[in-house]
């Protein structure tokens, strides 16, 4: 093992049929017994998938390019099971740390404790509290590519506090502007200057919850890196950030969830049903505003009601 990518899991899962395991427990439990009571739900499943195969979206295929491309191994960052590798069986679960149905974050707030604190408590249950920060020691691992959106950040930031100075020049780290104000001071250095030129370049445009994924590939891609030096690889992404034009900011309207099933109606024959190009068509051509996990929830169901007219 030389080089390792790691990504976040994401709220798109193939579930298969099957529905997804969500945290049942009493509400006064201390975290340690939050966290094996969830383990204990993740022990009997009724079915299982590869991580790699259980995750979906850009997000994933982005990482998994770079781990192809880089020869490296590639993990997943999971709220749920924590570090995980591609191959480690998961059942379906809902549970995140973003501000969607299924976080764990509310209660975690309420009982005063961080996003952080969880990540320790439920890698501990698999013996390993700081498994980012041991895979940063260990002798083999000569570096580690780590794309995370914000809240993901706040996830495994104490573990990333755990890897001493003389590690901290293994890491490359892609997150967002706030994602880059929630990392260790330390930590800062490491974390490659992408901002919102790179929706610029046509083959690197998306939405904000991939852009981690999309700046991890670009690095890869264009900058041909990592090197051996981290300011050598921050210059590099500089000089490329600055050779491309800042995109205009767009003006979406906003839209009622009827109106956005409407719209997503009218399109769903030329694209195919695909939600991506569907999210695309709404925010680029439709110029409607609306957030990823909104979209999920009304593409869903607007899915649903098409394949229940088809069998009628």
């Amino acid at each position: 093992m030389s080089t390792v990518i790691i990504t976040n899991c994401t709220n798109r899962k193939r579930l298969g049929g099957h529905s997804p395991l969500e945290l049942c427990a009493s509400q006064d439990l201390s975290l340690a017994a939050l966290a094996t009571a969830w383990a204990r739900q993740l022990s009997n499943p009724k079915a299982i998938l590869p991580a790699a195969s259980l995750y979906a979206g850009r997000s994933v295929q982005d990482a998994k390019w770079v781990a192809k491309k880089l020869n490296a191994e590639l993990m997943f960052a999971s709220a749920g099971l924590g570090l995980i590798e591609s191959e480690h069986p998961c059942p379906p679960y809902n549970l995140t740390i973003a501000a969607v149905p299924g976080s764990i974050r509310p209660r975690l707030e309420r009982m005063g404790l961080s996003a952080s604190d969880w990540w320790e408590a439920i890698n501990r249950i698999w013996h390993r509290p700081s498994p980012i920060s041991e895979l940063a020691h260990c002798p083999k691992t000569e570096r580690i590519l780590i794309a995370l959106s914000a809240n993901y950040i706040d996830l495994i930031a104490n573990d990333l506090k755990q890897i001493t100075i003389s590690f901290q020049h293994k890491i490359r780290l892609f997150t967002s502007r706030p994602g880059i104000a929630r990392l260790p001071s330390e930590l800062r250095p490491f974390a490659m200057p992408y901002d919102e030129r790179l929706e610029s370049c046509s083959s690197f445009a998306g939405t904000q919850s991939d852009f981690p994924q999309r700046a991890m590939r670009h690095f890869v891609e264009h900058i041909k890196a990592p090197t051996d030096c981290a300011d050598a690889d921050y210059r590099a992404v500089l000089t490329a950030m600055d050779a491309l034009i800042p995109v205009g900011v767009v003006k979406r309207r906003k839209a009622s969830d009827e109106e956005v099933q409407m719209l997503m109606t009218q399109a769903w024959e030329v694209h195919k049903g695909s939600s991506s190009r569907l999210l695309r068509y709404l925010r680029d051509e439709a110029l409607v505003s609306c957030e990823q996990s909104r979209f999920r929830g009304l593409w869903l169901e607007l899915k649903t009601r098409n394949m229940l007219r088809s069998k009628v």
